[in-house]
């Protein structure tokens, strides 16, 4: 059968029309461009959030959709240089655990585990992944070091002292590597001469206190960074960076509170729904809101002021009610601790402190996280840097929720009741693929507005999700087994 001319030029534009199409363009919009900006090297600074850390690992086919590198390769799109944006990539399945040499990766295991009837997600044991590119001649583009807090910036102190104890974070000598490329992360920042910054530091200042039930162990801090010295670090940083770049576009970011990320809102509805149905018990808990031995309180886990349940206290859920000392396996017990009497409802068997964030606890964190997020708009506004507001952003989320390319995103763990999505990855305080590319498009907005450009948002539909469809009839509350996240406290070591 032949095809006439008219034939084939027809389908010729039909074939180039649908190659456009498939583009991270905007086809009602202006065409993509820089607004006669040159951006011929990009920079990230940042932690985990920045790395492309998710679901507890670094690993590969995660790091390619960090914010950052979706970034580059928007701005690729508009006419930057930004396409061999290098970041310091972990092979799947990922880093490994310090404590297995396993690679640390949470996966789902199993739909249906048989003691709980739950998804239970954990690491599989495997074989951990390795470093790919340590040769690489130049300072990482993508310098979002995990663990890294605000103090770690300027700080020229030998990367390999930050990977022995007290913090034992191996990952500052995979990211910083030798001291020849810059002796701390502003000096490998500054050798890149890079046209734009992004600056998102400051989280773990907050993030390791609340995620360790505001106690004060060997790999926690006793309290967030104090805003005062917060305000310090945060001023020379940026100062340093404008000083040493006054001609670079330098976008900041604000810190999230806590309270809209799933690690700390998924496990206390749970209980709270099952202690209703069976009685109207409340949860016994240890608190430190006073110094000393630890207080005893109860809640129902409802209303504005409920201590949050953190999600590292996913399995010791199902214990509730049962005489048992599960949670101290191996070691001593407390003092006043009888695990013969009903574990989370008798004072002297309660839910442990390390488990929770009471409402005193509550209130240090989001007193820090105002006065942080002051001051990264206060230096911002005076070192010309642009304020990307991601925790009005998060908060949103969890209000309303965000909806993008077909698709609604709330702050629910993995799935909503409806089956929305979550961007949160399973460790639940990182994001997902598809989350990192919704917080891209918020750096790529502010750019825009800012600067006048037209980089091109990314299509959050044609990244991916989780790698497991787990919208199975609503919300998902996980078994998350004990020693599952030993790999999440190096983000936020003793400091």
């Amino acid at each position: 059968m032949k095809f006439s001319k008219v034939r084939i030029v027809g389908l010729t534009l039909l074939i180039g029309f649908l190659s456009l199409s498939c583009q991270n363009t905007q086809p009602s919009g202006p065409l993509p461009g820089l607004g006669g900006a040159a951006i011929n090297s990009y920079v990230a600074v940042g932690n985990s959030l920045t790395a492309g850390y998710q679901s507890g690992a670094l690993f590969a086919s995660a790091q390619i959709y960090s914010y950052p590198n979706l970034i580059a390769q928007q701005i690729a799109i508009a006419g930057g240089a930004t396409g061999s944006f290098q970041q310091p990539i972990y092979s799947d399945p990922g880093n490994p655990d310090p404590a297995t040499g396993k690679a640390a990766r949470l996966e789902l295991l199993t739909w249906h585990d048989p003691k709980t009837g739950q998804p239970l997600i954990g690491p599989r044991g495997l074989a951990p992944g390795t470093p790919t590119n340590l040769a690489l001649k130049t300072p990482y583009n993508n310098l979002g070091v995990p663990g890294a807090v605000l103090f770690d910036f300027l700080d020229t102190t030998n990367f390999g002292l930050k990977a022995l104890p007290p913090r034992s974070n191996p990952l500052f000598l995979l990211i910083l590597r030798d001291p020849k490329l810059g002796n701390s992360m502003f000096q490998q920042t500054v050798n890149m001469k890079p046209d734009l910054v992004t600056f998102w530091l400051g989280n773990n200042d907050v993030l390791g206190f609340a995620t360790s039930g505001g106690t004060s162990g060997t790999v926690s801090p006793p309290a967030p960074t104090p805003a005062a010295g917060f305000a310090q670090l945060y001023g020379a940083s940026i100062g340093a960076l404008r000083a040493a770049l006054p001609k670079a576009k330098i976008l900041v970011a604000t810190i999230p509170d806590v309270n809209s990320i799933p690690f700390f809102t998924t496990i206390g509805p749970k209980i709270a729904q099952e202690l209703a149905a069976a009685g109207g018990y409340p949860l016994v808990y240890q608190s430190h809101s006073a110094p000393g031995v630890p207080t005893i309180m109860a809640s129902h886990l409802t209303g504005p002021n409920a201590p949050l349940i953190t999600l590292t206290g996913s399995s010791a859920a199902g214990y509730i009610g049962h005489p048992t000392g599960f949670l101290y396996a191996g070691g001593p017990l407390p003092p006043g601790i009888d695990t013969t009497r009903p574990f989370g409802l008798d004072p002297a068997n309660p839910w442990p402190d390390a488990l929770v964030l009471d409402s005193v606890e509550q209130a240090q964190v989001s007193q820090a996280v105002v006065a942080y997020n002051g001051t990264i708009r206060a230096v911002a506004a005076a070192d010309n840097a642009v304020v990307v507001d991601i925790n009005a952003f998060f908060q949103r989320v969890k209000s309303s929720g965000y909806r993008v390319s077909g698709q609604t995103f709330t702050a629910d763990y993995i799935s909503g009741p409806n089956g929305e999505t979550s961007p949160f990855s399973f460790d639940g305080i990182h994001p997902n693929s598809q989350g990192e590319a919704v917080l891209a498009n918020q750096f790529i907005g502010a750019m825009n507005s800012a600067f006048g450009m037209s980089i091109p948002l990314v299509d959050v539909a044609r990244v991916p999700s989780l790698p497991v469809p787990l919208n199975k009839g609503g919300r998902v509350y996980p078994v998350i087994p004990p020693g599952a996240f030993d790999d999440l406290p190096m983000l936020w070591g003793v400091r």
